[in-house]
């Protein structure tokens, strides 16, 4: 008797579950077919780009006389910022790195929706952090003078009035058995800032195949201002698998204004995570921040950084 019940249940579960898991097979296969729409989607948009930039390539030059690759990029990056006691912060920048390669080997032109040249001014270096919309286009010239990289890089801002800004950098890069050393300087012109130096001589640490801890060494002069401020932090950058990784930094700020002091220091850790590789990856940072402006009160914020590549 006991085993005849014991059937009939067995019975009624599993015409209870085949539906179940057929729909659960179903879901799964519907998510498969619009992930690969998707990923179809986005490396069709991105031989658009590149065909369009082979066409524009090919109309400046009359014809094809170079066998490199054109690697024209378009990023799309979104955004979110909430601090605490302030409105969220949400904004799109779109940046469309357009190569050339007939019409010259060092030569790139930049459409973007902010100036990046003022992304190392940047004081909060825990996260991404919402540029101002700038709508402008930059010119890049890239040279290798032995182990110094050259860029000089003119940028009109689409403004009314119009705005026109310029860059000059060095740059270079030591690799040693345990540590890396990059030294950077920048020559800049801009409208808000005047001239200026950025100076730059940061350290990688190579502690093992999981663990590498990044010096930031920063320091910035703005003519216009008479102003000089200074960033320098250390970050834990921890490799979780091939596609995600653990940030944990801490960063000081100072300036010269009116005297030399510390401006704030910032505590952050951020999630990193590549989840379609040169298509979509993402980035999140909770963080505490600790400025003069809240009498070094610590004030919590929530980054989410949305990149997507074409």
């Amino acid at each position: 008797m006991f085993n005849k019940i014991q059937s009939k249940s067995s019975l009624i579960i599993l015409l209870v579950l085949i539906p179940v898991l057929a729909h659960s097979a179903e879901a799964v296969k519907t998510h498969n077919s619009v992930e690969l729409y998707l990923i179809q989607g986005n490396i069709a948009i991105s031989r658009m780009f590149d065909r369009v930039a082979e066409s524009i390539d090919k109309f400046l030059v009359g014809k094809k006389i170079s066998k490199l690759p054109n690697e024209t990029a378009v990023r799309v990056q979104n955004i979110s910022n909430s601090t605490e006691g302030q409105k969220v912060e949400n904004i799109t920048h779109l940046n469309v790195n357009l190569r050339l390669p007939n019409l010259e080997n060092y030569f790139q032109l930049k459409f973007t929706t902010y100036d990046q040249n003022e992304e190392h001014s940047n004081q909060i270096k825990n996260a991404p952090t919402a540029q101002k919309r700038n709508l402008g286009a930059s010119v890049g010239w890239f040279k290798s003078f032995g182990n110094i990289n050259t860029e000089f890089q003119p940028r009109i801002d689409l403004q009314d009035p119009l705005k026109v800004s310029h860059s000059l950098a060095f740059s270079s890069k030591a690799k040693f058995e345990t540590y890396e050393f990059k030294p950077k300087i920048e020559f800049f012109a801009t409208p808000d800032k005047g001239t200026g130096i950025f100076l730059a001589g940061n350290y990688t640490y190579f502690l093992s195949e999981l663990f590498t801890l990044n010096w930031t060494n920063e320091g910035e002069y703005e003519e216009k201002k008479k102003l000089f401020s200074t960033n320098i932090g250390l970050s834990l950058a921890q490799a979780v698998n091939d596609r995600s990784s653990l940030n944990y930094g801490v960063y000081f700020y100072s300036n010269s204004r009116p005297v030399y002091h510390l401006n704030g220091y910032s505590f952050g850790i951020t999630w990193s995570q590549l989840l379609y590789k040169k298509i979509f990856d993402y980035q999140l940072t909770p963080h505490l921040d600790f400025a003069t402006e809240t009498s070094f009160k610590g004030t919590a914020g929530l980054t989410l950084a949305l990149n997507l590549n074409f």
